[in-house]
């Protein structure tokens, strides 16, 4: 009862905007603290997902109190009525509380992408796709009530993965995956929104879609066919989201397309969920998805706060941010993204390839789906590396210019909770999932052990990896200082012509070693014309048929006719008895 009050709170921050954006602001503040004391417990694996949202609005509202001015006086007012329909969803107990809080979620995300864009189109296809997502879960949540008698909206076991199917659906539409992925919505849409907003977006409201999934499967039975559909569609978002980030000029749609790929790596660990059996197994499976949302969560918000200091969103127009602290703050989150120690993100992506070599070592049909996806993961995330080094080099080498005080603080805040977080994520796993290493340094208590079983099958000691790394690398600065800049003549692809390096020219390796797939050029004998993407190529063909079938449907049949009017009645009365007589 006492986290609605947090939802009432963020409605009376979206009010306060309309007279002050820094008390709204402020007040967005108070009731994600406020929504973690009443919601967050460390034993509820659901609550954690509370935990990471609520940090989250935490930081990009400090952000937010220097950065929104030239966006008008709606923006952060819109800011706080998208964060009160996610709170909705967190706290819901019933299908409708959640329905709701999904449509003022969406609503108010689309009118920031809206007032904020100077073309239409980006807020068309963010609602576009926001409303399929909303008829998958509201078809989803039917299923659910008719099974449960009809009687109670609540959220209660299933006996079938209907629902779960269904409502998942929904939910990977709002998260951008394969197939959705093949318009590229979730960054057009993202790229076209405030930095703040940008943030918001990427790190918590495609988090409500892994939360609700997650919910759902803790009410629904194994299904082993929907954890190997997450599967597929998960791992192949990671590998060409990651390809695509790798190759995006614009630094939002860089952010966008890192979003998919580490929703589809989320997603991954939960078709694995579906498919394991052990209970120890199950145990780290659930804390990979709680580490890897949040590694998540802190890494895009980290991203995209740096974007907005940048005073540009294309790499060719970048302007780093001024500071120390910001820049280290920028370099963890992107650290983080890249799944690299020590960092939060780097604890994520082992715990989600160890999840993987541990179905695989069990061995059987699954254990080769395991090993595939799982090698294909690892590739991915390669690539998100390669993607997080260009965000690094060219947001933190070119001039600077001054970054807001709230900003620079909320920048830095990121990438220290990120380290702080990986020191002291053992916490939060049990005893059966701790260990040590007797006579070395490894010690009880600081150790994650990876196991499904009485024997682990790895470990790894946060506090030591970071004691390790910080050693060496003090040791590098004292023997070797200050690393000296010098003066190295431009590579571009080749090309003569250019005498400064651009990301361009670091990204064309990809785009020559997997033209093939990336690209596919149209020709006229043996003349190129044009060469087209072929994930536009195919969005379009498809969205052509439908325009023509439709065409097709509205002349042929829904053309006022009287008794092509009879027939539908007739069919559609036919349709709800067999659908009644089913559900009875």
């Amino acid at each position: 009862m006492y986290q609605y009050i947090a939802v009432i709170i963020f409605g009376i921050a979206a009010l306060l905007s309309v007279i002050s954006r820094k008390a709204g602001y402020i007040t967005v503040v108070a009731g994600s603290v406020i929504l973690i004391v009443a919601g967050f417990r460390p034993s509820d694996y659901q609550s954690y997902f509370i935990l990471i949202s609520s940090i989250v609005w935490i930081l990009i509202s400090i952000y937010s109190l220097e950065y929104d001015r030239k966006y008008g006086r709606w923006l952060s007012s819109l800011f706080s009525l998208t964060v009160m329909g996610m709170a909705m969803i967190l706290v819901s107990q019933t299908y409708l509380i959640f329905i709701a809080g999904w449509e003022v979620m969406s609503i108010a995300s689309y009118a920031i992408i809206g007032l904020n864009s100077r073309d239409h189109t980006p807020p068309y296809v963010f609602m576009v796709f926001s409303e399929i997502s909303t008829i998958l879960i509201i078809a989803g949540s039917v299923f659910a009530i008719f099974q449960q008698g009809g009687f109670s909206f609540s959220f209660l076991p299933v006996g079938n993965d209907t629902p779960l199917l269904l409502i998942s659906l929904g939910c990977i539409t709002k998260m951008g995956i394969t197939p959705f992925m093949i318009s590229e919505w979730l960054p057009i849409a993202h790229g076209n929104a405030p930095a703040n907003a940008s943030a918001m977006l990427s790190a918590t409201m495609t988090l409500m879609g892994v939360f609700m999934i997650f919910r759902l499967i803790s009410l629904s039975p194994q299904s082993i066919a929907i954890g190997i559909f997450f599967l597929a569609i998960g791992s192949i978002s990671v590998l060409f989201a990651s390809i695509y980030a790798y190759i995006a000029e614009n630094m939002k749609m860089l952010g966008g397309f890192s979003t998919i790929e580490n929703n589809g790596s989320i997603l991954s660990a939960l078709g694995l969920l579906l498919i394991v059996q052990q209970d120890v197994f199950r145990i780290f499976i659930i804390l990979t998805i709680i580490i890897f949302s949040f590694a998540h969560s802190l890494g895009k918000t980290g991203l995209f706060l740096t974007v907005g200091s940048t005073k540009g969103e294309y790499f060719s127009q970048v302007s780093a941010g001024s500071g120390r602290w910001v820049s280290a703050g920028s370099i963890i989150s992107f650290a983080s993204l890249s799944g690299l120690f020590p960092t939060l993100g780097g604890l994520a992506t082992w715990m989600l390839l160890e999840s993987f070599f541990m179905e695989a070592y069990l061995g059987g049909f699954l254990g080769i789906i395991a090993i595939v996806v799982g090698s294909v993961i690892a590739m991915g995330e390669g690539m998100a590396a390669g993607a997080m080094i260009k965000m690094s080099s060219f947001t933190q080498l070119y001039p600077k210019t001054r970054t807001s005080r709230s900003g620079g603080l909320a920048i830095f805040l990121v990438g220290s909770l990120i380290i702080l977080l990986f020191l002291a994520s053992p916490i939060v796993f049990p005893a059966v999932l701790k260990g040590s290493v007797s006579g070395t340094l490894v010690f009880y208590g600081f150790t994650i052990e990876s196991r499904f079983g009485p024997a682990d099958f790895g470990l790894i000691s946060p506090l030591y990896i970071t004691v390790v790394i910080g050693a060496f690398a003090l040791l590098a600065y004292a023997i070797f200082g200050k690393p000296r800049e010098r003066a190295v003549p431009a590579w571009n692809g080749g090309r003569q012509d250019l005498t400064v390096y651009t990301s361009y020219s670091y990204s064309s390796n990809i785009r020559l070693m997997l033209r093939r797939i990336l690209r596919t050029h149209v020709t006229s004998g043996s003349q190129p014309v044009s060469v087209v993407d072929i994930f536009w190529n195919t969005m379009i063909a498809v969205a052509r048929s439908y325009r023509n079938m439709a065409r097709r449907i509205t002349l042929g049949v829904m053309n006022s006719s009287i008794g092509w009017y009879m027939v539908y009645m007739i069919v559609t009365f036919m349709v709800v008895l067999l659908i009644s007589a089913y559900v009875a």
